[in-house]
């Protein structure tokens, strides 16, 4: 029997595939509950967008001592972020609400991690982190280079509101406190697009996540806006399709559009692959940026209205290395405000 999560990514892609756009598979993901990453919502506004010509670099080609966190580190997606940071051989923070680590359900070999998961690996801190209380918070993030947040709500971990409103906000108001220079938000397509499907069904499967996530966002521009040292990124995935396709199939499988109009599947392997890569990231066009991430193959418009952006209206973004993916990314940019 198909879970909830994946009867409502198979709602949404018939109501996106109606005006010929391509169809997309489903996964038969074995959970009682909907994650707000697991149907497939997607969209696009700009705000403030711009083009920039100056040279990028990569944090990535200069390893730094200082660790990464990651927020949410037992979650699907949180554990395979701080699997992948081991096996590129990055120290990293692990950070739960019980302080352990590795949870025990999930595949790390979906990043090709193979090494030592536990605490005696030098590279790994496990370490209990209250989202909801500002001094654990910043007690977690001091010394840290970059801060991943992957957290979500669930049924052990916290509501909508705790966890990806308020907790998103208070992580990047830590972040600027402790001067970390990367904070990464692991979001969700359609948060700006409240007419969807896939806004409306994640909202009602998961009271009030997508206007929380969306809160939160808000939130993280509004506490950056006056900071120019110090920058964020959200990454907005599309439909989470696992376990079948929960591998690593790279830049070159994805495509990355900034205005949350566009859509698809793609692997939580490859959404961790392309958040660690912002996390690693000095260019400055990744700075105070929010981006759609899927797989290129089979795209769909959020809303049916969006069909004519398959075409043109907005940059589609592809590549062979992240480096190249990430060339055209417009900084200072939110969604497709006229869509």
């Amino acid at each position: 029997m198909k879970s909830l999560s994946s009867v409502l990514a198979a709602l949404l892609l018939f109501a996106a595939s109606q005006d010929d756009a391509a169809a997309l598979s489903t996964s038969n993901v074995k959970s009682n509950s909907i994650n707000r990453r697991d149907a497939l919502i997607s969209g696009a506004t700009i705000i403030g967008a711009s083009t920039t010509t100056t040279p990028i670099t990569w944090a990535s080609s200069t390893p730094s001592a200082a660790p990464i966190a990651v927020l949410g580190a037992s979650g699907r997606t949180g554990a395979l972020c701080v699997a992948s940071l081991l096996r590129r051989g990055l120290p990293v923070v692990a950070l739960t609400r019980s302080g352990s680590w590795p949870p025990p359900k999930i595949d790390l070999n979906a990043v090709d991690f193979v090494g030592d998961a536990t605490s005696s690996n030098p590279l790994l801190t496990i370490q209990a982190c209250d989202i909801k209380n500002a001094e654990s918070l910043a007690s977690s993030l001091s010394g840290c280079r970059a801060v991943i947040y992957a957290a979500s709500a669930s049924k052990k971990g916290g509501n909508s509101k705790d966890i990806d409103g308020d907790g998103v906000i208070a992580a990047g108001n830590a972040c600027l406190q402790q001067n970390v220079g990367r904070y990464v938000v692991i979001s969700s397509g359609s948060t700006t697009r409240p007419n969807s499907l896939g806004f409306k069904f994640t909202e009602l499967a998961v009271a009030g996540i997508m206007t929380q996530k969306r809160r939160g966002e808000v939130g993280v521009q509004d506490a950056y806006s006056s900071n120019q040292s110090l920058s964020f990124t959200i990454l907005r995935p599309g439909g989470l399709d696992e376990p079948k396709q929960n591998i690593i199939q790279g830049p070159s499988a994805l495509e990355i559009t900034q205005g949350d109009v566009l859509a698809g599947f793609v692997s939580r392997a490859d959404v961790a692959e392309v958040a660690i890569e912002l996390a690693l990231s000095s260019a400055p066009n990744v700075k105070n940026t929010a981006l759609e991430l899927y797989y290129r193959n089979k795209v769909v418009p959020v809303d049916k209205g969006f069909k004519k952006y398959l075409e043109n209206g907005v940059d589609r973004l592809h590549g062979d290395s992240y480096e190249e993916l990430f060339k055209g990314i417009k900084p200072n940019y939110d969604y497709l405000v006229d869509a």
